[in-house]
């Protein structure tokens, strides 16, 4: 009675001995990008299973068993997983289930301890590089009347720090384009 007690214990052990070691209680998941999957095994267990995320709660997870990956080499023991379609849910009570394929999802290999998916507080920032500077310089002068005005046609220049870029122009252009202004108005009233 004992031996046969003993062999039916091991039996189950070795059945349900895959163990998913993180997401855990204490360490759960963001809702921000691929997430780390890991887990432990013993021989006996199938060569490969499919990660199923689950929550009992229909508010967290509206559409309950979503298939994250399928057929994972077992010998891994970790892997990253990519959100679902409709990127992660946030909330608690999360479970992940490894099962034995995409048309069993109820034939459950190991179950993860329930864990929170926690919202993303990161922000993104733009950056700007300093290594060129675009700007617009007024190249044309009109003048009519008794005023110039100076009106921006080119299109735009590009300043580098590189002098023998090819649309590098000398720093001090828009300088000269004021006082090419201010000639061509002088011009006009001395005439």
């Amino acid at each position: 009675m004992r031996f046969s007690t003993a062999l039916c214990l091991s039996f189950i052990a070795s059945v349900l001995a895959y163990e998913v070691t993180e997401p855990s209680a204490s360490k759960g998941w963001s809702d921000s990008g691929a997430q780390t999957l890991a887990w432990t095994r013993v021989n006996t267990d199938p060569a490969n299973f499919t990660v199923v995320l689950t929550n009992v709660d229909r508010s967290a997870l509206p559409q309950n068993n979503q298939v994250l990956a399928a057929q994972v080499d077992g010998s891994l023991e970790t892997i990253t997983v990519n959100p679902p379609s409709g990127g992660w849910p946030s909330g608690g009570s999360f479970r992940i289930n490894f099962v034995k394929d995409t048309n069993n999802l109820d034939a459950i290999l190991a179950q993860s301890n329930e864990f929170d998916i926690e919202a993303s507080t990161e922000t993104t920032t733009s950056r700007t590089s300093n290594a060129s500077t675009t700007r617009t310089l007024a190249s044309n002068t009109a003048v009519t009347g008794t005023s110039a005005t100076t009106t921006a046609t080119s299109p735009p220049t590009t300043e580098t720090d590189d002098p023998l870029a090819t649309n590098a122009g000398p720093k001090s252009f828009a300088i000269d384009a004021s006082l090419v202004s201010l000639f061509a108005a002088l011009s006009f009233f001395l005439a």
